[in-house]
């Protein structure tokens, strides 16, 4: 039977608090003896790559230790400690199969009982508030650890650290610990503790902690070596269980380190023994994060001390010069160039670069519809590389009148150079039309991957694009995808407006919610530039040189500009993960591509799975109805349960609508409002074929009627959504029809067309034959297209 392991908690919770278990403690130690291979990230380089990757259900490690790393790596970025709270082993060979980690404020202090010597107990500051963050990973059968729960929510305050300092051992080889030692803060003294520990060759734990009686502040902290103490005997009160017999981890080691506050602020050493009873280990091999309210510091062999750059902003995606007009602005300039770089400075080396286009290669050959192509520069290195699978090309028939190109990678340097294209799908979640690598970002390399994108996706190009703002990517669309509207992120636009405003968002409390309606509520152009106008002169921005490239580019972002093209625009549902975690997630430059491309294709799988998983619970369940509407039944057989909820929020809303007549005939006229009167829209409505358009022009972007539109329906008494109004890529239906044997056609007579031509070209004589041929057989096959399109218009 499987039980649980005290030893394992007990030596760990002694690094988290103290031996009452009274104040918290944020020192963690991890042991990175393991690879973290499962994510792309190979543990002697795990500091840089643990700062981006957070954690989900699902993600595998090669060990309970890598788990363990990642999760308190996790934990100090985002500022909180970790302790063990439940383990299970085996009951075949006594190994730990099960690991449940949780934050240090998890659960509730047990009361303690009043004494009886008279002596007056101070109370304890209460570090447990009952926190639910954990993740839990279990060993999977072949090997494997899985994470299969996890909380990431706490119910206390958080705070990253303003840095993070990572600090060789050996700076402190010249350096020995003694009596009178000093230190400006317990931290400090702690890093110099655990490096010396780590140069000689122990580990080390917390052993006790004292608080001030004034402001519960530490005034002691004592550190000792792990094998401190002796494992405590458990005793059998119960002789028909059989007890497991624990491996000693205690061996009554002497060896501790101790320092005390004095008044000046300064830290003390004032107890030492540095004799073990034990042999010391030639290197313990462990990280150690020490947590302070200001930095974290991590200790780890071959550690980089120059890396002090890294801030709570560089966790996140930055700007980086190779941005457009985005990047190379500050607040003063008045120019907008974009900066060059070496294009290709990220390019992958041969033989990776030759691993990862035969696992293309070798898809291909799995399935004839996979398309690939790649580039190299000057010196045979692989600079761009774009591929898209059956599967892609399948949603991109389905739902590609809605295009999104992700670069979140140009923000991050420490990126790998990953872009997708996405979309939506019926139930709102993120879907992948194709995948890139883009070392090279210039105008000509956009060109050719725009024009792969659109062969690989049969030649359709979308109604719309939308894409982070970069002056060559632009002009590429331009070249490649005229009729497609390109637009910038709103999304990445505001986010670039508190990075750049800062200062005004935290001066001017009320700007960002004006500066939101100015842009989000705007009806009109006039509407729009008043507002506008209005906001620079209240907050004296008339002369900001960004707000004024913003408002030279604003039909490129602000949704009044493009209100009448689809975006498919609505409320998300719960997509899989913003697009910026997920590449940061997984995509760092340190990953190799046979990692990159192992880690992409569960990471599709996960979201192949989400989208089944919407399609049965759609096809299986009826949603319930807030109001017995003949036109919501209509809608809850149709649309899917994620779009029904969509529309069902609009039909509610509508009824808190008042309509006023102000037009009358076959095209009648509406002035739709609410009580208040604040905002109008305009509807017109055809009677004669039951169309019916409105101001708002919600169902021109996002293909769901509109609250306007639906009341002016309930007032001339339509009770069924007409047809024209049901979007298929709406509906439960979005995925069946001609358009996936389209696709599926297209793909196989590429590959034959590719074979076709690898033999044809073989000599002069072989190509005119095949030449030849192939004119006779595109002019049978226009004869055939002719003669069905006109038995089918018969």
């Amino acid at each position: 039977m499987e039980s649980s392991s005290s030893e394992d908690e007990a030596s760990l919770r002694d690094n988290d608090v103290d031996l009452n278990n009274e104040n918290m403690e944020q020192h963690l130690t991890l042991d990175v003896s393991n690879h973290f291979t499962d994510s792309g990230i190979l543990l002697q380089s795990h500091q840089e790559a643990l700062e981006t990757i957070e954690p989900f259900i699902g993600m595998e490690f090669e060990s309970e230790e890598s788990a363990k790393l990642f999760y308190m790596a996790y934990a100090s970025r985002v500022g909180f400690s970790v302790r063990i709270s439940k383990s299970r082993r085996s009951r075949n060979d006594d190994s730990i199969i099960m690991r449940r980690f949780v934050c240090s404020k998890e659960g509730f202090h047990m009361k303690k009982g009043n004494f009886e010597d008279g002596k007056k107990k101070r109370k304890r500051a209460t570090i447990r508030e009952g926190c639910n963050a954990m993740i839990e990973v279990i060993q999977k059968y072949y090997g494997r650890w899985v994470v299969t729960k996890l909380v990431k929510q706490h119910n206390h305050v958080v705070a990253a650290p303003c840095r993070v300092r990572y600090i060789a051992p050996e700076e402190y080889a010249g350096v020995e610990p003694f009596v009178g030692m000093e230190f400006p803060s317990h931290e400090a003294a702690q890093t110099f503790y655990y490096a010396y520990a780590s140069r000689i060759g122990f580990d080390v734990r917390i052993r006790l902690s004292r608080r001030s009686t004034r402001d519960e502040t530490f005034v002691m902290r004592r550190f000792v070596c792990t094998k401190e103490g002796f494992t405590p005997c458990e005793e059998n009160t119960d002789e028909n269980k059989k007890k497991r017999n624990r491996t000693p981890t205690r061996e009554g080691c002497k060896a501790m380190f101790e320092v005390i506050k004095k008044d000046s602020e300064r830290w003390i050493v004032s107890k030492l023994v540095v004799d073990h009873t034990h042999e010391l280990a030639t290197a313990p091999g462990k990280v150690h994060y020490i947590q302070s309210q200001s930095e974290v510091v991590v200790l780890a062999k071959g550690s980089s001390c120059n890396r002090e750059k890294l801030t709570p902003v560089n966790l996140k995606p930055q700007f980086v010069d190779a941005f457009g007009s985005f990047d190379c602005l500050s607040t003063n300039d008045h120019e907008f160039k974009t900066d060059s770089r070496d294009n290709c400075q990220n390019a992958f080396g041969f033989e990776e670069s030759q691993f990862f286009l035969e696992t293309l290669k070798k898809m291909q050959a799995e399935s004839p519809a996979f398309f690939y192509a790649f580039r190299h520069d000057k010196h045979n290195q692989l600079t761009n590389v774009f591929w898209a699978d059956a599967k892609a090309k399948m949603a991109y028939y389905c739902f590609g009148d809605a295009v999104t190109l992700d670069t979140s990678f140009k923000e991050n340097r420490n990126m790998m150079p990953f872009v997708m294209f996405t979309g939506v799908n019926h139930h709102l979640q993120t879907v992948a039309f194709g995948c890139a690598l883009m070392t090279d970002d210039t105008e000509e390399s956009f060109v050719w991957l725009f024009e792969n994108w659109l062969e690989a996706m049969c030649g359709r190009p979308p109604v719309s694009l939308i894409t982070d703002h970069h002056e060559a990517m632009a002009a590429a669309i331009s070249r490649v995808l005229p009729d497609a509207r390109h637009q910038l992120s709103r999304h990445h636009v505001l986010k670039k407006c508190k990075e750049r405003l800062s200062r005004l968002y935290c001066t001017h409390a009320s700007f960002e919610m004006e500066f939101l309606k100015c842009i989000e509520e705007s009806e009109t152009v006039e509407e729009f530039e008043l507002h506008w106008k209005s906001i620079l002169e209240k907050c004296d921005l008339i002369e900001n040189s960004w707000l004024q490239f913003l408002y030279s580019i604003r039909h490129k972002w602000v949704p009044l500009y493009h209100k009448d093209t689809f975006t498919a625009d609505l409320p998300l549902g719960e997509k899989p993960e913003s697009l910026d975690s997920f590449f940061e997630k997984y995509f760092n430059r340190k990953t190799s591509l046979q990692v990159f491309i192992t880690i992409l294709d569960q990471a599709m799988a996960v979201w192949y799975e989400r989208e089944a998983l919407e399609d049965f619970a759609s096809s299986c369940t009826r949603p319930i109805l807030k109001t017995p509407s003949s036109m919501l039944k209509q809608a809850a057989e149709i649309y899917t349960r994620t779009i029904f909820d969509v529309f069902q929020d609009e039909f509610v809303e509508s009824l808190g609508y008042f309509v006023d007549k102000i037009e009358v005939g076959l095209i009648s006229k509406f002035n739709v409002a609410k009580d208040d009167h604040l905002h109008t829209w305009m509807v017109t409505y055809d009677s004669s074929d039951k169309r019916a358009s409105c101001s708002c022009c919600k169902f021109e972007r996002t293909g769901i009627l509109c609250r306007h539109i639906l009341r002016v329906f309930l007032n001339v008494d339509v009770r069924v959504l007409p047809e024209h109004y049901i979007l298929k890529r709406w509906t439960k239906d979005a995925k069946n029809g001609f358009v996936l044997d389209e696709c599926a056609r297209y793909s196989d007579l590429v590959c034959h067309v590719i074979r076709y031509a690898k033999e044809g070209s073989t000599s002069l004589d072989v190509f005119n034959v095949a030449k030849q041929a192939l004119q006779m057989a595109f002019a049978e096959v226009l004869a055939a297209k002719k003669d069905i399109s006109s038995r089918c218009s018969m």
